[in-house]
């Protein structure tokens, strides 16, 4: 043992003393390649035999677990129809006075309302009833790409169970379109597909985490669906993207008083609802069938 080591040292001095030795010394080792571990990969037979996994509903049959849109004509109310949504899920009453809801805490950014026409749709809501604790509001939040998604996870993890996230709308944390947006009516959007929908997986992840829905409202143009030239639109049954878990269109019928809720998604079946405003409520109501 002393004579292999006492040879071995002998070989590592005669190498340091040449001035390539330290090069053919350690390329072997360098030039060794990395082990990576492949993607797993399933024949499809396998695929069909494996069940799929029932999704997590905060309400059922309407809205799962994960991201989804509410989006529509500016005109159109969706934000009453947002905030029926989380007085229904804080307090545990069905949503639309039909849908059955996961109870637990709503956080809803209003982003682009004051302060008095946020209370004043909460009064006509409420309806002189008791003002639900477990429904929390914020007026400002950072861009999610500047220090606004992490701030939404910081604030998610101090709520206790928290089962709806609200944003109104998305645009004023993330913007869709590129900068030359809105600068004259020839202005041509620029931004990819990939590049607008991006944003979905961070927020996939922290649904999925906290085991809740996001409901990101988004402003369609008014001359939706003749036009279909938005960051958002996809291939889904309401021609909006398919990369979120549901799709809720809001567009008016008749007038501004009458509407028309067509919402689809991967485990949602598609189906169109008929809602009117009412108001002695101040509420979106479904009409009977």
């Amino acid at each position: 043992m002393a004579y292999m080591t006492r040879n071995r040292n002998e070989q590592d001095a005669q190498t340091a003393s040449s001035p390539f030795g330290y090069a053919n010394h350690v390329a072997p080792q360098i030039a060794q390649p990395a082990v990576t571990q492949l993607p797993p990969v399933i024949s499809l037979p396998l695929l069909l035999r494996q069940p799929l996994a029932e999704p997590s509903w905060i309400v059922p049959g309407l809205l799962p677990v994960g991201v989804s849109l509410l989006a529509g004509p500016a005109r159109v109310d969706k934000a009453l129809l947002a905030n029926q949504l989380g007085l229904s899920v804080a307090t545990g009453t069905p949503f639309l006075h039909r849908f059955p809801v996961r109870q637990g805490r709503v956080l809803y950014l209003a982003l682009a309302e004051s302060r008095v026409h946020v209370r004043g749709r909460a009064i006509n809501l409420l309806n002189n009833q008791h003002s639900p604790e477990a429904f929390h509001v914020a007026f400002q939040w950072s861009p999610f790409r500047q220090g606004g998604l992490a701030d939404l996870e910081d604030t998610l993890a101090q709520l206790e169970g928290p089962r709806l996230v609200i944003v109104d709308p998305l645009e004023f944390v993330q913007p869709l379109r590129g900068d030359n947006a809105g600068y004259g009516y020839r202005a041509r959007q620029f931004t990819t597909p990939e590049a607008a929908l991006s944003f979905f997986v961070p927020l996939h992840e922290l649904a999925t985490r906290y085991d809740l829905a996001m409901l990101l409202l988004h402003h369609l143009s008014d001359d939706w669906p003749n036009s279909r030239r938005d960051p958002l639109a996809g291939l889904s049954p309401t021609g909006l993207t398919a990369a979120s878990a549901c799709n809720l269109l809001l567009t008016t019928r008749a007038d501004i008083h009458t509407c028309e809720l067509h919402y689809a998604g991967v485990h949602v079946a598609e189906h169109r609802l008929r809602l009117t405003y009412d108001n002695a409520r101040g509420e979106w109501r479904e009409e009977p069938e």
